[in-house]
């Protein structure tokens, strides 16, 4: 009985338990470079023109962004409330070409890496750049979700 329960709750947690989806085949580490700069676009297209409701469908309720500078902000509603204070209407992020880098995740989605630069509204100019870590999570349904964002090594440009 102990080996057909411990048996059963193993196929329960692979999901093998019940109906299941077909498994989503894995994009070519080119189509799923293309996918991650899409996603980039759309999330910082949305971050730097302040739609709120855009943004918030690109990131997981849970989401844990961790920064060099402000520490560990947990939740969609936090980051969001953040962008609305700190970044609306002040700055906006530009990538920096020729450093975005994707990594599979087996059956999960990917992890991006790269830097960008912060460009002031005000006067044009662009003063400060930052490296950046994504951890995308690719949803059943062909939907993804920001779920860990490390944001680190803030300096000037000119360093």
């Amino acid at each position: 009985m102990a080996k057909t329960s411990a048996t059963l709750a193993a196929l329960l947690l692979l999901g093998l338990g019940g109906a299941r989806a077909a498994p989503v085949a894995e994009p070519s580490r080119a189509e799923l470079t293309r996918q991650v700069e899409a996603l980039d676009q759309a999330f910082f297209g949305a971050f730097n023109q302040c739609r709120i409701e855009q943004l918030a469908g690109l990131v997981a309720e849970d989401l844990e962004f961790f920064h060099d500078k402000t520490g560990l902000m947990r939740s969609r509603q936090a980051f969001l409330d953040s962008v609305r204070k700190n970044v609306c209407q002040r700055f906006r992020r530009e990538p920096l070409p020729g450093t975005m880098t994707v990594f599979p995740l087996e059956g999960f989605g990917a992890i991006q890496m790269g830097e960008h630069k912060f460009c002031s509204l005000d006067s044009g100019r662009c003063e400060g750049k930052g490296r950046y870590v994504h951890v995308w999570h690719r949803l059943d349904e062909g939907r993804w979700e920001l779920m860990r964002v490390l944001s680190y090594e803030h300096l000037p440009l000119s360093e």
